[in-house]
């Protein structure tokens, strides 16, 4: 997911329908531009060599998002549900994190197993949260901030946390962890501090993309890569 934004202008974007290494390609309409979407980035045209923001995002199944989010409204086509000739979802994929000039690349399967995996991708401190029951995936920066440092100063931080998981709360289906550091209690679907002395305190998400570890290979080919190709991730 990108921020269709640059330089203060919305741009619109199509397919283009033709691939880039294996993967998609799209065109802006303003400028008939080709970009890249693993990349973000346009390769050919008047904006060769502009980046796209990558935003954040969650990653879940509709089941898991529909069951959180009962309102949801979704755009479908004219056969009007969401199998795929009956497949079942892959789990051979990665969670892949890029910040600036560093990336790094999460096996899936590997990170359920694990529940949450505390690690960096370059000097950048992350936490990578797997429901192995409800597939959702998320992603944090592992320094919290309060309200009133952000209120105050941007960029004021709490110490490195490490995250263990910690049950789930019943009545509202949100998985909890535990930081290391003072034992607080974190609901990370909201990525948000709800018992302890950081009660109150927030993450920040961290943008990643989900891909064959070969498709990611190829376009972050200097990226680290954490876990097993091999892992059989273990339903409960």
């Amino acid at each position: 997911m990108h921020d269709r934004r640059i330089d203060g202008d919305t741009f619109t974007f199509g397919n283009e329908g033709a691939l880039f290494m294996n993967a998609m390609t799209w065109w802006d309409w303003e400028t008939n531009s080709i970009w890249s979407q693993p990349w973000g980035a346009a390769i050919d045209g008047e904006l060769a060599g502009t980046r796209l923001t990558l935003l954040p995002f969650e990653l879940v199944p509709w089941s898991s998002w529909i069951a959180r989010h009962p309102e949801s409204k979704v755009l479908v086509d004219e056969r009007g549900d969401f199998e795929y000739r009956g497949r079942i979802p892959v789990d051979q994929f990665v969670i892949g994190i890029s910040i600036g000039e560093a990336a790094k690349a999460f096996y899936f399967a590997s990170s359920a197993n694990a529940g949450v995996v505390n690690d960096f991708v370059g000097e950048f401190p992350v936490a990578v949260f797997v429901d192995s029951s409800t597939r959702v995936i998320d992603a944090y920066f592992r320094r919290a901030h309060r309200s009133e440092q952000v209120d105050n100063n941007p960029n004021a931080s709490s110490e490195l946390l490490t995250f263990t998981p910690a049950g789930s709360e019943k009545s509202t289906g949100a998985n909890l962890y535990r930081d290391e550091q003072t034992g607080s209690t974190w609901d990370i679907v909201r990525g948000v501090a709800i018992e302890g002395s950081m009660k109150g305190a927030i993450l920040q998400r961290a943008p990643f993309v989900s891909a064959y570890d070969w498709a990611w290979g190829d376009f972050n080919p200097h990226s680290e890569f954490w876990g097993d190709q091999l892992d059989e991730m273990n339903s409960e």
